[in-house]
């Protein structure tokens, strides 16, 4: 890891000597904050409540199942009672896959969203670099400090939202 990090920095310092104007931006997070990322997301969103619905509404099912287990524990035949201990566990297994599979569509989804916004925002952000005379930008998410004034993410959303 601090290979990395010293490669990185490294990487960075050599470019500082050829780069004079730099910036970051929040490309994904622009796109979702713009309009269109906002209506186009609409769909989505419902598709996941439901999603998260199903999840709380099995797990809630699978709440009382064990309640009710708990309390015919002693009241019940062994067997009867490992029988039932076994559908428990099978209940919470499929309800672990449903909920990793929620959030594999729910990033699946969100994948699918930004990709179809992609190619008219990287117009939107090689004017953007144009007109700043911009030598190098980097993801947000890999500086680990940025002066808000590098940071073009705002400005990047404003012109997203002013694209139609």
């Amino acid at each position: 890891m601090k290979n990395v990090f010293g490669l990185v920095f490294g990487l960075m310092l050599s470019f500082s000597s050829f780069a004079t104007e730099v910036a970051v931006i929040d490309f994904r997070g622009a796109l979702l904050q713009s309009d269109k990322g906002q209506a186009a997301a609409v769909e989505p969103r419902k598709q996941v409540r439901n999603m998260e619905n199903q999840l709380n509404s099995a797990r809630k099912e699978l709440d009382d199942f064990a309640k009710n287990l708990k309390k015919e524990e002693l009241t019940i035949a062994p067997e009867e009672y490992q029988k039932r201990l076994q559908e428990l566990n099978q209940r919470d297994v499929a309800i672990r896959n449903m909920a990793a599979n929620m959030q594999r569509q729910a990033k699946q989804m969100e994948q699918e969203l930004v990709d179809s916004l992609s190619p008219a925002a990287e117009v939107i952000l090689k004017d953007l670099i144009a007109e700043k005379k911009l030598d190098l930008v980097l993801n947000r998410q890999l500086s680990l400090y940025a002066n808000a004034g590098v940071d073009l993410t705002a400005e990047f959303v404003k012109r997203l939202n002013g694209a139609k």
